[in-house]
């Protein structure tokens, strides 16, 4: 779940941009369709505060892509803005990472795997 000021604002940018498919809506909600499951967004009356991405604690909704560098390119394509220039990477998870902005104040990061998950571990990697 996310909440933006800018409910239209997020229609276009996690719809048109982002391409996720608009389930259903009402005037201070959007439920897309994550294949399976749902992602909502709900109309508040401030922005999130500032905060420094990665140093600052905050949510932040990841969205896998197969191919991180081209998932950069064609957002950056559709004026999105990125956090990180090239992608970061985290070798104990498996994982690139970049983070970029979204509607309402909000961060968002998209990552591509390294490698494939081992089914019956635990977050912390155990």
């Amino acid at each position: 779940m996310v909440l933006t000021p800018d409910i239209e604002e997020a229609q276009r940018f996690y719809g048109d941009v982002l391409g996720l498919e608009l389930k259903d809506q009402t005037q201070s909600q959007l439920i897309f369709d994550l294949g399976g499951s749902e992602f909502q967004v709900f109309r508040c009356s401030d922005a999130a505060a500032a905060h420094k991405h990665a140093d600052s604690a905050a949510t932040v909704c990841v969205f896998e892509a197969p191919s991180i560098d081209i998932a950069m390119r064609d957002l950056r394509a559709k004026g999105v803005v990125f956090l990180h220039e090239t992608p970061a990477e985290n070798t104990h998870c498996g994982l690139r990472y970049a983070a970029f902005l979204a509607p309402g104040g909000n961060v968002h990061e998209i990552m591509e795997r390294l490698r494939p998950v081992r089914r019956g571990a635990s977050a912390t990697g155990q």
